[in-house]
């Protein structure tokens, strides 16, 4: 672990007790406390919806926290994967659909929409810094842990840093061998980018290792210091951002054995059996034993994680500050995980299960309590509605949604009866029952019924024209007018 100090580390005003406030507990009564509301939002990578509002992983903890807050049944973010989605989760404005990027930053990949966050104007974070509020940032994103975001870690006031997940910053040394390795890789990946990968990865984590030393362990358990060292500098908020269930999908023993014994093919254990950011299960072997094998060990992943979300909501809750603290829940995009022949993330297979999300809202008063919602919420909403609900005005810029009236049965100001995405150079809309996916020329577009075809396996654009194109007019309107042009390798024309 390693700690980013930036702006300030003083008591607030004398320390809480000082501040007098009332504040309300998660059955509506007050109690004694500071007055303006902690936050607490929690970003976890690659988590399917349908693992957890499906219950194909156990999530006693997100359970819990729908059972007392707003549930959000139609999230997608609005631009993926990881660092586009963290740009619209912390600027409150849209990356979609890409404009204006070009290949300038060393450290991040050359695809569209990876540039650095933080870059798209001020965050809610620092709007709050301003207005009072302690400010933090804890992570094992290892996109976030590179020099290119040095700026953005500035700006809060503590930043918690997790190494471990990989690409790593630096060659691990007492790499492991190649015998090791090769136990979770399929044979076609040995002797490529993916074993140097995994070595590292496994150079990392030792695989005798206790539970509280596997990544989305120590990431929330840095979130509890975190915590317990902001007590006394309330109002505070935090940010946590686990890259688990993030592959490799490595988690300990007894969760794994939740989901039924190892029952794959060739002799692996497939925690990564693809070269990131996703391929073919024809292209990498994956029989039908090794991806079902797979699927349980992601399923052991997301467990992981919600367990160790648990024990810190816990201890928000035993320092007395879950009573005035707003938590949100969400994910920057799911996984494929052997659909439509996919595993990984497919930047041209936009389907439900990459851009459909979970996403909760818990009040500490207790509004909206058990409630579902089917607005088609999304990444770019968390700024604005944290920033009402905290009572503070939004900076020029943010064009997220509030979602803030859900908490009193109101639907929000903004009406969406569709949804928009961008993901490298392909784009997407969806609405209640239709699907479209696209190239930005408009090349490989792709329509699905989704009444009728659940699984979105069939092409029918050339059966709808009619409505392909009304779609396709809903991505140009919300792009304004016309989409960019990103050459092969080169900057937008």
């Amino acid at each position: 672990m390693s700690r980013d100090v930036s702006r300030r580390d003083l008591l607030r005003a004398g320390g809480a007790g000082a501040l007098g406030y009332a504040t309300l507990g998660l059955g509506g009564a007050s109690a004694q406390g500071p007055a303006r509301m902690n936050v607490v939002v929690v970003v976890m990578d690659s988590l399917r919806a349908d693992h957890i509002y499906g219950h194909r992983a156990r999530t006693a903890a997100w359970d819990r926290v729908a059972r007392q807050g707003v549930r959000f049944l139609n999230a997608h973010p609005e631009g993926m994967p990881t660092i586009p989605a963290r740009r619209a989760i912390m600027s409150g404005k849209r990356t979609y659909p890409f404009r204006g990027w070009r290949p300038r930053w060393r450290d991040l990949p050359a695809q569209p929409g990876w540039e650095p966050v933080g870059s798209d104007g001020e965050m809610w974070t620092a709007t709050l810094g301003r207005a009072g509020w302690t400010t933090g940032y804890v992570t094992d994103n290892p996109h976030l842990l590179l020099p290119v975001h040095a700026r953005f870690r500035k700006k809060f006031d503590r930043v918690e840093l997790v190494e471990g997940q990989v690409p790593v910053r630096r060659r691990p040394p007492g790499r492991p061998p190649a015998r090791v390795t090769a136990h979770y890789l399929p044979k076609v990946l040995r002797g490529t980018n993916a074993e140097n990968r995994m070595a590292n990865y496994l150079a990392l984590n030792p695989r005798n290792r206790p539970e509280e030393q596997y990544n989305a362990a120590k990431v929330f358990r840095e979130g509890m210091g975190w915590i317990e060292w902001a007590r006394a500098r309330q109002p505070f908020a935090l940010v946590i951002d686990s890259f688990d269930a993030h592959e490799p999908w490595d988690a300990p023993r007894r969760l794994i054995d939740l989901y039924g014994p190892a029952r794959s093919s060739g002799g692996i254990e497939p925690i990564q059996p693809f070269e990131t950011p996703a391929a073919r299960a024809s292209d990498v072997d994956l029989t039908k034993r090794t991806l079902r094998r797979m699927r349980q060990l992601y399923a052991a992943e997301v467990t992981l994680v919600d367990v160790w979300l648990g024990r810190f909501l816990d201890r928000l809750a035993g320092l007395g500050l879950a009573e005035n603290t707003l938590v949100v829940l969400v994910s920057d995009h799911g996984v494929l995980l052997g659909e439509r022949g996919w595993v990984g993330k497919r930047y041209t297979e936009m389907h439900e299960e990459l851009t459909h999300v979970p996403m909760v809202m818990r009040h500490p008063a207790g509004k909206g309590r058990g409630r579902s919602s089917n607005y088609y919420a999304s990444t770019h909403d968390i700024g604005p509605t944290v920033l009402s609900v905290l009572g503070v005005d939004e900076p020029r810029g943010m064009n997220g949604t509030d979602l803030s009236p859900l908490f009193n049965g109101r639907p929000p100001r903004r009406k969406r009866t569709y949804r928009t995405a961008s993901y490298n150079t392909y784009v997407s809309a969806g609405d209640e029952r239709w699907l479209l996916i696209a190239g930005n020329h408009r090349e490989e577009l792709r329509l699905y019924d989704r009444k009728r075809d659940r699984h979105e396996r069939r092409n029918i654009a050339h059966r709808h024209p009619k409505k392909a194109r009304e779609l396709w007019s809903k991505i140009l309107h919300d792009a304004g007018g016309h989409l960019p042009h990103f050459p092969e390798g080169g900057r937008e024309g």
